[in-house]
């Protein structure tokens, strides 16, 4: 028993249940109850199929008490309200190979080993049953193939089933027979299944998903779905391409051109339309190379997306290239600018695992991207043209100053000659008046009335 409410363990289940001689000790015993094994040691031993049906039968138990149908023939007709969990005995030497566990009123768990779990040839399982139910502790229940047993729990007497002898054999030793479904075959699927596991470390439910994925990815590649994908992404692209040639326009401020609209919503048809045609192609080659389905389609939209980034990012590239040669924007316009789109072309190769999700994003970001740059431009040649304006002023005024520079040059000029002419002027008279003495009056003074009428007159001679 195993006791949660005490934390003590005792499983006496397989300490009872074993077949060796000496029995197992109480220290085996616990140890076979707690230890967890795997995959690969549960069915290591030397008959790993009829340890996958023991897993199989307690698996259907399991269901069975859960309320689930499992197709079990002459199931139990009660089924324990308290039953806890079936498990599997972990001794490979056991007498009974199925270990059901019952939570009893006080919470403890009760251990309780039950029937023999048989698969292989009809003679086989006969032959084993009736040897088991005569030794004792073995018990006289058998989990067989469901093809063995009638819907009674009598031993079924058919070409693939019993003969006579092998079901009068087997009533004679009172053996009660449950039929798992297809228990033959779920063993060796099961035991193919572990042995994928190995190799490739996925669950049976994960295969079959798998299985499924790659069933999908090839008939989406069927010639039919794949025109039906193509004129579905040729619309999707004419829509999203006139819708973001509208808003270009209208986010600009100039006058909406239908024509230009038209025209780009018909090159992104053609484009998305050869997309899917080169998606098509991509993923055929990859698959005839070898590859998975689901690593063909992904090889095949990586190459598609880097395809149609390479195409843009040179188109860009070029169309920059021929803005530049007709002056309408400078070489280091012509350089940023070829840095910023291509940076936007390649954008799609970082959103490819959003999906659907992405594209939005790549709208905007395209949209964005290129109305900023259109902007910056703008705002670059409105600045030129001030700039050029304002040279030209300056020019002009640089003009006048050399105009009145000239001017004053001239002025100097005739101030210095004017100067010159009264200095001369004022020499001859400084002359003059030396060689002429002033008439002296009686007394000996001179007679400065004299002097002042004679310069008067000398005066008179160059104005007031």
């Amino acid at each position: 028993r195993d006791s949660p409410r005490v934390g003590q363990r005792r499983p006496g289940g397989i300490r009872e249940g074993t077949a060796r001689p000496s029995g197992l000790r109480p220290e085996t015993a616990r140890r076979l109850a707690t230890e967890a094994g795997s995959l690969d040691t549960l069915f290591a031993g030397a008959n790993p199929r009829g340890k996958a049906a023991e897993a199989i039968a307690a698996l259907d138990y399991r269901d069975l008490h859960a309320g689930r149908d499992t197709g079990m023939v002459n199931a139990p007709g009660r089924l324990a309200p308290n039953l806890h969990d079936v498990r599997l005995s972990p001794d490979p030497a056991a007498r009974r190979d199925l270990l059901f566990r019952f939570r009893t009123r006080d919470g403890m768990l009760v251990a309780k080993p039950n029937g023999q779990v048989k698969v292989g040839s009809a003679r086989y399982v006969a032959d084993e049953l009736t040897a088991m139910a005569s030794s004792p502790g073995y018990g006289k229940v058998g989990y067989v193939d469901s093809r063995f047993v009638n819907p009674n729990g009598s031993p079924r007497v058919a070409a693939d089933a019993f003969t006579a002898g092998q079901a009068q054999r087997l009533r004679r030793a009172k053996v009660r027979l449950r039929g798992v479904r297809d228990l033959d075959s779920r063993a060796g699927r099961l035991l193919e299944d572990v042995a994928r596991h190995g190799r490739d470390g996925l669950d049976p439910v994960a295969r079959r998903r798998l299985a499924a994925l790659r069933d999908d990815i090839a008939r989406a590649y069927l010639p039919g779905r794949t025109a039906a994908r193509g004129l579905g992404a040729a619309a999707t692209a004419a829509a999203a391409s006139a819708v973001a040639a509208l808003v270009v326009q209208a986010a600009s401020g100039g006058e909406i051109d239908l024509a230009a609209i038209g025209e780009a919503a018909g090159e992104a048809a053609l484009w998305a339309a050869g997309g899917v045609a080169a998606d098509a192609l991509l993923y055929r080659a990859a698959a005839g190379a070898g590859l998975a389905p689901e690593a063909a389609r992904a090889f095949a939209g990586t190459g598609v997306t880097a395809g149609f980034c390479l195409v843009a990012a040179f188109a860009d590239v070029a169309m920059e290239a021929r803005a530049a040669r007709a002056g309408e924007i400078s070489t280091a316009q012509a350089a940023a600018g070829s840095a910023a789109k291509i940076a936007l072309d390649i954008l799609p190769l970082a959103l490819a695992s959003l999906g659907w999700a992405g594209i939005p994003i790549f709208l905007g970001a395209q949209i964005g991207g290129r109305w900023v740059i259109g902007r910056a431009r703008a705002a670059d040649a409105r600045l030129k043209r001030e700039i050029a304006q304002d040279m030209r002023q300056a020019a002009g005024l640089r003009a006048r100053l050399d105009s009145l520079e000239a001017d004053d040059r001239r002025l100097e000029a005739e101030c210095d000659e004017t100067d010159r002419i009264f200095a001369e002027a004022m020499r001859r008279g400084r002359t003059a008046r030396r060689r002429r003495r002033p008439h002296a009056r009686p007394g000996g003074e001179p007679d400065y009335t004299r002097r002042a009428i004679s310069s008067s007159r000398r005066s008179s001679a160059f104005g007031p």
